[in-house]
């Protein structure tokens, strides 16, 4: 009897130490991978490309308005941000489709929900670089100040 109940420990004190062994490797491997990402992400920053001021008129029924932008793009591709300085009259060229036909009212009702704009512009800009033959695409659309006059 003292044998049988000296094996059952046997076996339970081993599986507990695999068991911990297993959990520390684990560990080990998520901190590690951890540690790495944090390295990648310190060797590969978050790239600014800001372009230059956009300005479109936007109607109004008595009064010449205008809307001005300025938009800065992100990518964590340092090629990529020199082909975007080539591509600048591509992406000014989607900015003025985009506003060609706002009115200062839906101008100013687009902007209550910048973000929105943001995404749209976003997915607009990234399929006019697809049609330039460019692979790489724009991570961000910043809207850092819009003046509706």
């Amino acid at each position: 009897m003292k044998v049988v109940l000296g094996v059952i420990l046997a076996v339970v004190l081993l599986a507990a130490g695999v068991g911990a062994g297993i959990y520390y490797t684990q560990s080990a491997k998520s901190a590690s991978s951890s540690d790495a990402e944090k390295t990648s992400a310190a060797a590969n920053p978050i790239l600014f490309y800001p372009m230059k001021r956009f300005v479109a008129s936007v109607s109004d029924e008595n009064y010449s308005r205008y809307l001005v932008l300025e938009l800065s793009l992100s990518t964590h591709d340092q090629a990529f941000l020199a082909q975007l300085e080539q591509q600048s009259p591509v992406l000014r060229n989607v900015l003025v489709q985009y506003f060609a036909n706002y009115s200062r009212e839906q101008a100013k009702q687009a902007f209550e929900n910048v973000g929105k704009v943001q995404q749209s512009l976003l997915q607009k800009f990234n399929e006019a670089l697809k049609l330039q033959k460019i692979d790489s695409k724009l991570e961000q659309v910043l809207i850092t100040n819009v003046y509706l006059q």
